[in-house]
């Protein structure tokens, strides 16, 4: 009998993360560098925030209001409330609320310590590998 996935199994482990007073031309330059669309950014209380590719571009755009984008920090752009849920949270359980949330993105912990990330994109990969595995089992990947 299968074991129901834990959000340990799918999530990108070790993600880099970033300081909120960092400037967000290090942050984009940071994403850039390790391709990655999400960057968790640890707050000065301790606590966890993300920032994502999609906002810092839609933040950039001529004329939005903030002119000199370049001069904010990290923090500026941070949100509240994200969602974060421990190491060994099942996976139906993080994939229901980011549905029902319209979240692209959870933080995991462990300890209470950043321990990885898991984004929309893992998601798809984890659910090709599932697929593959149900209907190629013998390691074919040919979906012809």
């Amino acid at each position: 009998m299968k074991r129901m996935p834990r959000i340990k199994d799918v999530m990108s482990a070790f993600p880099f993360s970033i300081a909120d007073s960092a400037s967000m031309t290090q942050a984009k330059a940071m994403m850039k560098e390790h391709k990655v669309g999400h960057l968790p950014v640890k707050l000065a209380d301790g606590s966890l925030s993300v920032l994502s590719k999609r906002e810092i571009e839609k933040m950039a755009l001529p004329g939005h209001s903030h002119t000199d984008f370049d001069e904010l920090i990290v923090a500026d752009l941070c949100p509240n409330n994200v969602y974060t849920v421990d190491l060994y949270t099942s996976l139906i359980e993080v994939l229901d609320y980011m549905h029902d949330a319209h979240a692209d993105c959870v933080l995991v912990t462990r300890h209470d310590k950043l321990a990885g990330v898991f984004t929309a994109s893992d998601a798809c990969r984890a659910f090709s590998e599932s697929l593959k595995d149900e209907f190629f089992p013998g390691g074919g990947d040919s979906v012809a």
